[in-house]
């Protein structure tokens, strides 16, 4: 009999389980879902720490790019910047060159040889750096007019009253002199004539050699020529000797700017004098010619005198007379007619001139700032024109400053500038020159013939100049 055999089944295979302990499809479910669940809650902490830290460094990623954004565009700005400023810069070193160059055309050797008129700042600034010193060039010049009048005193009367009378005044405002030559001229010399600056500083001598000149006689003496010719033989270079080799020079650069001048108006200024015996009337310089007035009383000079203004105001003014100034003009009064003509104003002048002449028998009139012709570049020219009743034949005037007779060159007489040397003798050189010149018939042809100034702005080398000029009074 055969037996029949059950299926294979769960429970054969040992895989039986009871259904009891089967889970059912439900709750199969249920816990697959537990276990999703709780699962997916367990990462959730990290999925946000995650998440955190990738915003974290998403976020400085993008600050440092921002920062980075910043910066270049900063560093671009500041380029930027720097272009604009440099282009400012070279726009207005462009205008600036444009301007001068414009103002050297229209002025010319004026330019080099005066000072030009500053604005109020500029001025300002250089009072600021450099202390206000007395000079012929000072072109901050108050316009006033002195109460105090006689019959030898010619006055102007359009003469423009000053605004400011109640301030204070200076005096270098009433003074006009040359200042002592320092090494800032020095340098302004040599830049306008580098021939010149050669000159002093390497040719000490002439070319002539010394066996020589030991062996010739005495040489001829010429005022003026000789002192300059003396100054520029001398080896030791001190500060009197370079003075006079500047004064060379100023006369060279005066002479060729004469060239340049045009007639000025001087009608309007011109005034008729009362007709004279004299034939010949010489004409004196006041500053630096026949005295020199220190910038402050403390400076010792030979007298002090109280200077007043129109507004009451008393500055004593310190003065160095120049040796044998009133014994020449003792000595030349009697042969000629003397006249001061000066460019200072005429409060200062006629105290100065009072003690030089106190009895009024000397000098016969005289001429201040007023009637001088004022150019553009500031400086103040002596027109001998507006002196009347006078002819050029028979007129000269003695200035230490070779551009005040530039309008009639043949007609000046150049003098060296007097400071306070005690031992100068020009005066007494210039008596002899001007005594000779008593009965010349014309006055412009003695002074070509002797002195020569219409030929100096032919040279830029003063020694040349003097070699070929003057070679009969080099010893």
């Amino acid at each position: 009999m055969y037996e029949m055999r059950r299926p294979l089944s769960e429970k054969n295979l040992g895989r039986y389980i009871p259904e009891q302990s089967r889970p059912s499809s439900a709750n199969q479910i249920k816990q697959l879902t537990q276990m999703k669940s709780s699962t997916q809650l367990s990462k959730q902490p990290y999925q946000y720490k995650d998440q955190k830290e990738n915003m974290e460094i998403r976020s400085n990623q993008q600050d440092n790019k921002n920062q980075k954004q910043n910066t270049k565009e900063i560093f671009e700005y500041g380029k930027l910047q720097d272009k604009l400023s440099y282009l400012e810069q070279k726009i207005i070193n462009i205008k600036s060159h444009i301007d001068n160059s414009q103002r050297q055309t229209k002025q010319g050797l004026a330019s080099r040889f005066f000072n030009t008129k500053n604005t109020d700042q500029q001025q300002q600034q250089s009072q600021h750096i450099n202390k206000p010193k007395i000079s012929k060039n000072d072109l901050d010049l108050n316009q006033m007019q002195n109460k105090q009048k006689s019959s030898t005193i010619v006055n102007d009367p359009k003469v423009i009253q000053n605004d400011n009378l109640n301030k204070k005044p200076s005096l270098s405002t009433f003074v006009t002199q040359q200042k002592t030559s320092n090494e800032t001229n020095i340098q302004k010399i040599i830049q306008i004539h580098p021939e010149s600056a050669k000159g002093i500083n390497q040719r000490i001598a002439f070319s002539n050699n010394q066996r020589e000149r030991s062996t010739r006689s005495e040489t001829q003496f010429l005022y003026y020529i000789s002192s300059v010719i003396r100054c520029y033989m001398t080896p030791e270079i001190t500060k009197p000797i370079q003075q006079v080799r500047e004064h060379l020079v100023q006369s060279i650069s005066a002479a060729q700017y004469s060239k340049m001048m045009n007639s000025q108006q001087y009608e309007e200024k011109r005034v008729n004098l009362p007709s004279i015996s004299l034939k010949k009337t010489i004409v004196f310089d006041l500053d630096e010619t026949l005295i020199h007035c220190n910038e402050s009383i403390k400076v010792p000079g030979d007298v002090i005198l109280p200077i007043r203004f129109q507004t009451g105001d008393v500055i004593e003014a310190s003065i160095n007379i120049r040796p044998y100034a009133q014994q020449v003009l003792q000595t030349l009064s009697r042969h000629f007619e003397l006249i001061v003509f000066t460019a200072s104003h005429s409060c200062y002048a006629n105290v100065v001139i009072d003690y030089l002449d106190p009895t009024k028998q000397w000098i016969s009139h005289r001429f201040f700032r007023e009637s001088c012709v004022q150019t553009e570049e500031g400086a103040y020219i002596k027109d001998l024109r507006v002196i009347g009743n006078r002819m050029l034949s028979d007129l000269v005037l003695v200035d230490n400053a070779a551009y005040s007779f530039c309008m009639q060159q043949l007609n000046g007489i150049p003098i060296l500038n007097f400071y306070d040397n005690k031992s100068d003798q020009e005066l007494l050189y210039l008596q002899n020159y001007l005594m000779a010149m008593k009965y010349a018939k014309d006055v412009r042809q003695f002074n070509q013939q002797y002195l020569k100034l219409d030929r100096f702005g032919e040279f830029k080398d003063p020694i040349q100049l003097l070699e070929t000029l003057f070679k009969e009074y080099i010893p």
